[in-house]
């Protein structure tokens, strides 16, 4: 038992937190101490876990008074780990051709999507962790918390294992991951040129083309094109985009469609449809038909000879040549799109007044129909205008599509211009929404842009 003088040279301390209690032993008049009296003491302070009876012993044995021991730890708790994602495969692919040191664009350096095999596994889901509670030295529970678990990837092109922790491929394809949506999708791989010999192809997803496709081959594809060598004369038709990664000599008849962007190293006497953006690092005698913007880059990028025409802008380095070869470079459209707007509307107008017309006969109608239900003539008259009544519909849905297209227009050609990083020469007739005019003098580093019924040019800054 404790004296009271006794206890009063015992002092025990608590951690703010909890986690550790210490000891001082403060004798007078050479006291004498047992491991019991201590363990008394602690008990006094209601420390019952993690006692350290070795370091107690060693405040008797060695007397090591006058100072602060350590004679309690609790046990930290364990908090449980978050679920994750492991992925079997490159997640961070750059598809961005890389700059070479002149400026131009190196889209053979392109790195690739990865290409997997059906039944391949692409990803090991982890589950959260429960964690494991701990105690403080008095005892006291001591709550870890649990991790949380991630949704379940969405996406399509794969299966996944009845523990829902292992994704896998449900065909060959290319596998990309944009945030929680996983997706394999169908790839035609071709190792060896395409020709005439092989005969075309075409294809309801991507196709990658490692070797040539020489003139008069034709391939089609639902998804992307990538050709991995030359292109000569062929025809190129995709819904998404096309990557040349060397370049396409056209000889007049190549022939490119695309539903989004198109790329290649260059592009000689070649037709090009796209959707999207043209980018190069040079056009030679080409037509093309762009609904966003050409940018040609590089020290040497060039337009030269042909019709090039954008929406949104024309960016190069080069425009024309010395010999003035005719190059006819055009932004944004002429057509007056405000008068066809205000067209529209009014004929819009007029239907919605003729459907009004069309409802309130078809209401007439079915009043009668409802006192005279075996007038077959009534009953032709509301067929006939119920019939109209859906063409109206049909009329007016077209209507909105055609305005709803000229104004994503005019929000693209607001700010058309024709911007040239080094030299614009002589012969190059520029058109920027309708208004056209041939450069008479060599200018550099400048932009064009429609003022009133005129072009400027300003210097690029």
């Amino acid at each position: 038992m404790l004296s009271e003088k006794m206890k009063q040279t015992i002092a025990v301390s608590l951690s703010s937190d909890r986690m550790q209690a210490n000891i001082t032993v403060s004798p007078v008049d050479s006291e004498i101490y047992t491991l019991e009296q201590l363990k008394e003491r602690i008990a006094q302070e209601k420390i019952v876990y993690g006692i350290d009876e070795k370091a107690l012993q060693s405040i008797i044995t060695e007397k090591r008074f006058y100072m602060d021991i350590p004679i309690a730890r609790g046990k930290e708790p364990i908090q449980g780990e978050d679920g994750y994602y492991e992925y079997l495969f490159e997640t961070n692919v750059d598809c961005k051709p890389p700059i070479l040191k002149d400026g131009s664009i190196d889209y053979k350096g392109m790195r690739e999507v990865p290409v997997v095999k059906e039944q391949q596994e692409l990803a090991y889901y982890h589950a959260a962790t429960n964690g494991v509670d701990g105690v403080d030295v008095l005892g006291q529970k001591i709550f870890a918390r649990r991790g949380k678990d991630l949704l379940p990837l969405k996406g399509k092109g794969f299966v996944v294992s009845e523990d829902k922790k292992v994704y896998s491929a449900a065909k060959t394809g290319k596998v990309t991951l944009k945030g929680n949506l996983l997706e394999v999708n169908n790839i035609l791989i071709i190792k060896e040129d395409v020709s005439i010999a092989t005969g075309g192809v075409e294809f309801a997803g991507d196709i990658v083309i490692k070797g040539n496709v020489l003139t008069g081959a034709q391939v089609h594809a639902n998804g992307n094109i990538e050709v991995n060598g030359c292109v000569e004369a062929a025809r190129l038709v995709a819904k998404k985009n096309i990557v040349l990664k060397n370049g396409m000599q056209g000889n007049g008849k190549g022939f490119i469609q695309a539903g989004g962007n198109v790329s290649g190293k260059f592009f000689e006497q070649v037709t090009i449809e796209a959707k999207g953006n043209v980018s190069a690092n040079a056009l030679m005698h080409c037509n093309i038909q762009c609904e966003e913007s050409i940018n040609i880059s590089g020290k040497f990028g060039i337009i030269v000879g042909g019709k090039v025409k954008a929406n949104r802008q024309i960016d190069a380095t080069m425009i024309g040549n010395m010999k003035e070869v005719k190059t006819v470079v055009e932004v944004g459209t002429g057509e007056n799109l405000y008068v066809r707007l205000e067209q529209l509307e009014e004929k819009s107008k007029e239907v919605i007044n003729d459907m009004e017309k069309l409802k309130s006969s078809a209401m007439k109608i079915e009043e009668l129909l409802k006192v005279q239900q075996d007038n077959e003539k009534l009953k032709k008259t509301k067929m006939t205008v119920m019939r109209s009544k859906i063409e109206k519909e049909a009329v007016l849905t077209d209507l909105q599509r055609e305005k709803n297209a000229i104004i994503e227009l005019l929000s693209k050609i607001a700010n058309a211009r024709v911007i040239v990083r080094k030299s614009i020469y002589p012969g190059v007739i520029l058109t920027v929404n309708g208004v056209q005019e041939m450069v008479k003098s060599e200018n550099y580093n400048v932009y064009y842009q429609k003022k009133g019924i005129e072009l400027e040019f300003l210097a690029n800054i």
